[in-house]
């Protein structure tokens, strides 16, 4: 963060109302590394850290880094089994943990020890007092994050992602966005720190930059709106479900966001009627903010694909950051022309290491195509003639039937035109091996609004894509930072039927 001439009096980090300037920051990162290493963290170790939005997360990021060490970000609400899943892979020296998962974790720790950060005061308990540290100076191929993902394929792996890529991102988002980021900037870091998207953007990228990091522990309306409008936040990242609950509330208006000038949209494909509703609600307010979809995963440290200000195109997710590129291939990873359909690939900087201890599944993910390393994302997508990526869904979620390629997202887009379909996700199941489609919708409705759907997309689409059935349910079930958890439900209504 020095090399970005932070001035030292200047806000840093933000939560519950203690704030860290940039000098205490510091300071405390030094203080911390200090007694990481008399507890004997060293170059290489691990150290998990299993805590929500708090400072202590910011400054144990930093302290590992200081150390050479890496940080291993963990979500603080796992299960007791998926907790020692990933302490297994990653062998950590030391676990951070707090005190809203203490109890359920401290016993699957092996032999790591245990630093107590609580949620709801600043502190370091179990931390032992060091008075200086090794200062590592690294070459950029060290790893510094390890964040949990179900990778490209879907099962659960540890990314490695080193100083070299986490740093290319800022760099490459920094020659996207241009150099408008500074002290002036607040960003509302509500998106988790164990995911890439609230790490490597919401909390690393901005105090790159210089920016305030008001930091929040989980997304609650109307705590929201009410910090946005007391620490008038410019900046924030979200995913369309939070952007959906924000425009429902009343007092998300007026006064309360005028202050708003960026929001970066991740996680899912952002309709047209969402952009508008949005920046009506800002013109209204008497401000400016956009919204501006993007694309990433973890593999590429996040963000790779970015909507610039005001240039939304419906359907597309942006263009290629920086010296990020991209190629659209087949099943035999040849090139694709313009506009069809196939698997991303992408090359640059801020490709992860790989999988850690998986070796066979890192060659897998990254092949290497005329001399260039890219990594496969597993999601099906085109490019236009602008090089603007526009998002189909995930390759596994391909449907074949009678030899044709059935996307779901197009025969959810479709249903989805209909007034009174919220949500929708197509799912392929089987009746005596045979491939249908069923089509499931969030929110009851009649017999006749379901054969409405159905004959919607029958004209609306190929007979392929046409559901068999329509299944309602009250409520999808949602991931950790609000996406539709697809594999509950195709574990629960999907091919086995």
């Amino acid at each position: 963060m020095r090399d970005f001439h932070a001035k030292d009096n200047q806000p840093a980090v933000k939560c519950r109302g203690r704030e860290m300037r940039f000098a205490e920051l510091f300071a405390e990162i030094d203080r911390v590394a200090a007694g990481l290493y008399a507890m004997g963290v060293r170059k290489g170790d691990a150290v998990m850290i299993a805590l929500p939005n708090i400072i202590q997360n910011t400054v144990a990021v930093y302290a590992c880094s200081r150390l050479g060490a890496v940080a291993a970000m963990i979500h603080p609400l796992y299960s007791p089994d998926e907790f020692e899943g990933a302490a297994r892979r990653i062998s950590p020296k030391i676990v951070l943990l707090s005190d809203i998962n203490l109890k359920k974790f401290s016993s699957r720790i092996g032999d790591a020890k245990i630093v107590l950060c609580p949620y709801l005061a600043y502190g370091f308990l179990g931390l032992k007092r060091g008075k200086t540290f090794e200062k590592f100076e690294g070459d950029g191929e060290e790893d510094m994050f390890y964040m949990q993902s179900g990778g490209t394929s879907g099962s659960p792996k540890t990314i490695a992602l080193s100083s070299r890529a986490v740093n290319a991102m800022v760099r490459n988002l920094i020659l996207h966005l241009g150099d408008r980021f500074n002290e002036n900037n607040r960003m509302l870091a509500v998106m988790p720190m164990f995911h890439g998207f609230g790490l490597c953007i919401g909390m690393h990228a901005s105090l790159c930059l210089n920016m305030e990091c008001v930091l929040m522990a989980r997304f609650d309306v109307k705590k929201c709106a009410k910090i946005i409008k007391k620490e008038r936040i410019t900046t924030m990242l979200a995913v369309p479900r939070m952007i959906n609950k924000l425009l429902a509330y009343d007092k998300f208006n007026g006064d309360a966001v005028a202050s708003l000038q960026d929001v970066y949209v991740g996680g899912d494909t952002v309709p047209n009627e969402l952009v508008s509703a949005f920046e009506q609600r800002m013109r209204s307010s008497g401000g400016d903010a956009k919204l501006s979809p993007g694309y990433g995963l973890t593999e590429t440290v996040t963000v790779c694909a970015l909507t610039k200000r005001g240039e939304f195109v419906e359907g597309s997710l942006g263009l290629p950051i920086g010296d990020t590129k991209v190629m659209i291939v087949d099943d035999d990873l040849r090139p694709l022309p313009v506009g069809e359909r196939g698997e991303l690939l992408l090359a640059g900087d801020q490709l992860m290491s790989g999988y850690l201890g998986d070796p066979e599944a890192t060659a897998e993910a990254m092949p290497v195509i005329d001399g260039v390393t890219w990594v496969k994302t597993g999601d099906i997508f085109s490019v236009d003639v602008q090089g603007r990526l526009f998002f189909f869904g995930r390759k596994k979620r391909l449907i074949k039937i009678s030899g044709m390629n059935v996307f779901p997202s197009d025969i959810e887009g479709a249903a989805c035109e209909l007034d009174f379909v919220k949500n929708a996700v197509a799912l392929e199941y089987a009746i005596e091996g045979k491939p249908f489609i069923r089509l499931l919708v969030e929110g009851q409705l009649s017999e006749q609004q379901r054969r409405q759907i159905i004959e919607h997309i029958s004209r609306r689409l190929s007979k392929w894509n046409t559901p068999r059935e329509v299944v309602c349910l009250d409520a999808f079930p949602r991931t950790s930072i609000g996406k539709i958890d697809l594999k509950s439900l195709e574990k629960e209504y999907g091919k086995q039927g």
